[in-house]
């Protein structure tokens, strides 16, 4: 549970086998460069002309990517196998991939712009010769002449008197104007005046609103009949640009792999060509600093070995300064991605603290399948997750918003699994409750009689809180492993003390009394003790489940609940201020914490209520019959219920199990897995995480397209420096 301790390696080899250590590097995964700050005896190594050539390739190849249309993100058949032993041999098989459809798909690129352009264009026409067709004019009228000047286009209808009196007034009645009224308020409009008063009318329909048409030079007649050319020629022009994607699709189709490949040929050079400006360079030898996991200097060793020679210096330093200054760096199992996910999104774990993906990883799914309890909506959740994981292991990729499916696909199977397990328990299936017998029989809708179960509130209730007290204990409990494993043994008094304290408030709050505290303090009888969820559906006290403790509650609240708050008081109050401040948050949160669990048992009951909301409010239109079903001996499915005082044979609204699975799978779902975050975050996390430490960020080739032949081993012997 602990994350892993980091080396600093230290590596000093010829400067010729610098791309072998680089590919040996990328090879490990597991190493993370350190920035050294360059001495002033280094040389500055500045890209070369191949390398250039590599940002510029790829800048192409992108431009060529994009207009394909291809998402490099999906894997579209057997990958490619490359040779990029040198960059000469990976630069070169991206340039022939380049060289062969590069100017085919600019030139199509190019044609189909200029399509796009025309089109518009004979659009603009169109709509220009449509609104003029009322006025029957001549668009070659239009614009200026040796002695007059018109125009046409659009003013509100409400305006045109005004405009003739003016342009009565100005030109002394020696003007030409046309109207037809349009919809929505405008007419159509043209006007022919003496060339001398142009910019005096333009004034005055700019200031009256008037949009004017365009003028296309090169367009002259009538206007129905340049509308009528224009339409022609736009379906021509459609029909080439049509023709010239589906060239285009072809390409894109025939050539996918190998631009994908090509692609991401030049994107794996440049990350490798971007690693150098953490090399430091002599005039003989390159070195390289970086992080690596410890227990990993073998496997470091034997790679560099095999990928350069003998001559390759290397050395293995626990670093010198401030243990918070070195990456941290988590190595759980893969079926855990999504739980260690979780863990960094609330912050990366330190030197000191624990990695708590182990125990996430099934706490988690645990209390969604509480909350979320249903045998079809977590079978479907289930599947969910298997299709996504089964499309992550084929390389697929889902998008933005559905790839958060295939990242946290195992997580999905876990809490569908979860959520069957709490509907097994709870007896529900996709929302009714006449379908499975539960598992769990004080938690059943009705009672034996088919009356309502007035208990199963109260119970859930206790199981919430009880969910929470064992979480919550487990959290103490990792407080104090973490502070006695640094041998912190001072402080450690704090996470003993509540623990104490703790499972003593627990201890009187569910087997002494939880609404009547005045119990607590009885100097008479005796305390038993509680056992986590043997009890419910007990009663608490003495229910004949908790064992007696020959103590009266008087003495236990004293020995249990006092005397480790004071000793957590005092040992906290020697700690100085951080002390004092984890003390208020501790006795404080204690009581706050534990009741927040009580939200597993608010939103289960929601769940149920607005699941069974759907089967009252559609009719059962088809209602599917189930037979009845027993597994070694354990009833799942009984042959009738009592529903309602009367035998209901199992069955299952079809109507109304489906719309209810939409809806409340989709907004009861995303809200249980809020609050299950939550119940981690806040209330778990608080007790023993703290999360401030840095992510560990190595060096890492990733490939979908291609397949590195790793051919190419460097062979010679170079004295060192």
């Amino acid at each position: 549970m602990r994350p892993e301790s980091t080396l600093v390696a230290k590596v000093v080899s010829h400067r010729d086998l610098e791309r072998q250590v680089i590919l040996a590097l990328g090879q490990f995964s597991q190493f993370e460069f350190i920035d050294v700050q360059l001495q002033a005896e280094f040389i500055e190594v500045k890209k070369s002309q191949i390398e250039e050539g590599v940002f510029d390739a790829l800048e192409r190849l992108s431009k060529v990517v994009a207009l394909l249309g291809i998402d490099l993100r999906k894997r579209s058949g057997q990958r490619i196998e490359i040779d990029d032993s040198t960059l000469a041999k990976s630069s070169d098989f991206a340039l022939r991939v380049l060289n062969a459809i590069e100017t085919e798909v600019l030139e199509y690129d190019e044609h189909a712009a200029s399509n796009v352009a025309e089109i518009e264009r004979h659009m603009s026409i169109r709509d220009v010769a449509e609104s003029l067709r009322p006025l029957g004019l001549d668009m070659s009228l239009l614009g200026s002449t040796e002695y007059t000047f018109t125009t046409a286009g659009i003013l509100p209808s409400g305006r045109l008197s005004l405009l003739k009196w003016s342009l009565r007034e100005i030109t002394e009645n020696a003007f030409a104007f046309r109207s037809r009224p349009l919809e929505r308020g405008v007419s159509v409009i043209s006007v022919s005046v003496a060339i001398e008063n142009k910019g005096t009318i333009r004034r005055i329909l700019s200031a009256m609103g008037f949009e004017e048409v365009d003028v296309f030079e090169d367009v002259s007649g009538r206007p129905e009949e340049i509308a009528a050319h224009a339409i022609r020629r736009i379906g021509e022009l459609e029909a080439e640009l049509k023709k010239l994607r589906k060239r285009k699709a072809f390409i894109a189709k025939e050539w996918r792999m190998k631009i994908s490949a090509a692609w991401e040929a030049l994107d794996v050079e440049k990350s490798r060509i971007n690693v150098k400006n953490y090399l430091v360079y002599t005039p003989q030898s390159v070195k390289v600093w970086g992080w690596i996991p410890a227990g990993s200097e073998d496997r470091l060793i034997a790679l560099l070995r095999e990928r350069t020679d003998e001559t390759v210096q290397i050395s293995f330093e626990h670093p010198d300064f401030a243990e918070l200054e070195s990456p941290t760096c988590l190595i759980n199992p893969s079926i855990m991605e999504p739980a260690e996910e979780m863990v960094k999104a609330y912050g990366t774990p330190s030197k000191h603290d624990l990695d708590p993906t182990n125990i996430l990883f099934f706490t988690f799914p645990l209390i969604f399948g509480l909350i979320f309890a249903d045998v079809g909506q977590g079978f479907l959740i289930m599947l969910i997750g298997l299709a996504a994981w089964r499309a992550k292991q084929k390389g697929e990729e889902w998008g933005d918003m559905l790839g958060y499916l295939q990242a946290g696909a195992t997580g999905l199977i876990m809490m569908g699994l979860c959520s069957m397990l709490g509907g097994f328990l709870f007896g529900s299936f996709f929302g009714s409750h006449t379908v499975i017998e539960p598992l769990w029989p004080i938690f059943a809708q009705t009672l034996e009689n088919g009356d309502p179960n007035p208990w199963r509130q109260a119970h859930m209730l206790k199981l919430s809180i009880e969910v929470g007290a064992v979480q919550i204990s487990l959290g103490i409990v990792l407080n104090l492993y973490n502070r006695l494993h640094h041998r912190d043994f001072r402080r450690a008094i704090v996470p003993i003390s509540f623990l104490w304290l703790y499972l003593g408030f627990i201890n009187l709050l569910l087997s002494v009394s939880y609404n009547n505290i005045n119990q607590w303090f009885s100097p008479t009888g005796h305390v038993n003790l509680w056992i986590p969820f043997a009890g419910i559906g007990f009663g608490s006290g003495d229910n004949g489940i908790y064992p007696p403790l020959p103590i009266t509650p008087l003495m236990f609240t004293i020995a249990a609940l006092f005397l480790p708050l004071v000793i957590m008081g005092v040992a906290s109050l020697l700690s100085g201020v951080d002390g004092m401040v984890e003390f208020m948050e501790y006795s404080l949160g204690m009581v706050s914490h534990t009741v927040s669990y009580a939200r597993i048992f608010a939103l289960n009951t929601v769940h149920v209520i607005l699941s069974g909301v759907f089967f009252n409010l559609i009719p059962g239109i088809i209602d599917i019959p189930f037979p009845a079903l027993t597994i070694f001996g354990i009833v799942i499915i009984p042959e009738f219920f009592m529903h309602d005082g009367h035998a209901v044979a199992p069955h299952l609204p079809l109507v109304g199990a489906i719309v209810g699975t939409i809806i409340v799978g989709l907004l009861e779902g995303l809200l249980a897995f809020m609050h299950t975050l939550r119940l981690h975050y806040v209330e778990w996390f608080s007790k023993f995480y703290h999360g401030d430490g840095i992510p560990f960020k190595p060096f890492v080739i990733k490939r979908i397209h291609t397949v590195s032949t790793m051919s190419g081993s460097a062979q010679s012997n170079y004295p060192m420096p």
